[in-house]
């Protein structure tokens, strides 16, 4: 399941999860539910947030990913999982199968308001948006998209990539 996450770069945000339909976690460690871009993360100070499920708003404990919110409907849904060999650390183990993704069209003004606020709050007008799923490409990579707009034209027209941190400047 994706982890779907918001950094404000230089910030010491605060959210409401009262306020949102996606279940939010607000950390002032930036530290990454899944692995991915952590060597990147460690390195920067700031708020994250970690955007899930809706049905996750009031479990603390459980788990905590954002399948639910995403519009799965961009790529076909027919994944071919390989057989893997479990003892062969060389087999394939089925990622590079899912590039690309739009959020729910009910969950979207929801992100759009947390990443506006992750900039606004950022003393540096500086913001993280960054996905790691397990059946995305096996390679994070990092692109300079500077504006919000740009990033949901991005979003409308192609979809995002999976994998990827966007850096993003401003509204």
């Amino acid at each position: 399941m994706p982890t779907i996450e918001i950094v404000s770069i230089d910030s010491d945000l605060s959210v409401d999860q009262k306020d949102f339909d996606v279940a939010i976690r607000v950390d002032k460690k930036l530290e990454s539910h899944r692995g991915l871009f952590y060597n990147f993360l460690i390195k920067q100070t700031g708020t994250i947030i970690h955007v899930g499920n809706p049905d996750f708003k009031n479990d603390e404990n459980g788990g905590f990913f954002g399948g639910a919110i995403i519009d799965w409907g961009l790529e076909s849904n027919d994944l071919n999982i390989p057989q893997v060999d479990p003892n062969d650390p060389a087999d394939n183990w089925g990622a590079n199968q899912s590039f690309k993704y739009r959020f729910s069209k009910l969950y979207k003004p929801d992100i759009d308001r947390l990443i506006r606020t992750a900039i606004s709050e950022s003393k540096i007008k500086k913001v993280y948006f960054l996905t790691d799923y397990q059946f995305g490409p096996e390679k994070s990579s990092h692109e300079i998209i500077y504006t919000l707009m740009d990033l949901w034209d991005r979003h409308d027209n192609e979809g995002l990539e999976w994998n990827k941190l966007y850096e993003i400047y401003s509204v």
